[in-house]
């Protein structure tokens, strides 16, 4: 997991991989408020962009999940986010396993868990090996929301 904001990135983005430097260049330089929420070509194949608008949840209400496939670069662009955060163990099953057909597995209670919190500008990049838990309300429940990209691993695979 990396945790930072855009605020840093200048100072950061070359300790980052490439293709999440890429992607975070391509969010710059969108006009994100703009945009509906959905899904959205990002103009790299191998990444798409969801923009997603939910209201947050009390914690114990979200499943934490993961991806098989992607690395999930999620920046928060309006209101205030909770997420939780553990590492992926071998010994952890997850309770409903859509991996093969939608690259998510949803789990019970995970071992480790810490707390993000994400403010406008925060953002995380997700890996296979991180199970996260997104949309958790810090205070109380209120509308967020933010980008997503999606990042295929074989764009890691590529950087050598």
């Amino acid at each position: 997991m990396i945790y930072s904001d855009l605020a840093n990135y200048e100072n950061e983005k070359g300790t980052f991989p490439a293709p999440v430097r890429r992607a975070i260049e391509r969010l710059l330089d969108m006009d994100l408020d703009t945009l509906p929420a959905g899904r959205h070509e990002f103009g790299e194949p191998g990444m798409f962009l969801l923009l997603n608008e939910v209201t947050t949840q009390p914690k114990e209400r979200v499943k934490p999940e993961s991806h098989l496939v992607h690395t999930d670069l999620q920046l928060l662009l309006t209101g205030r986010e909770r997420m939780g955060v553990a590492k992926l163990s071998a010994s952890l099953q997850p309770e409903d396993d859509r991996l093969a057909t939608q690259d998510i597995a949803f789990y019970g209670a995970v071992n480790g868990e810490i707390d993000v919190d994400l403010v406008p500008g925060a953002f995380v990049v997700l890996y296979p090996t991180d199970i996260h838990r997104p949309n958790c309300s810090i205070e109380g429940d209120i509308p967020i929301r933010k980008a997503v990209v999606k990042i295929h691993q074989d764009l890691f695979a590529e950087q050598g």
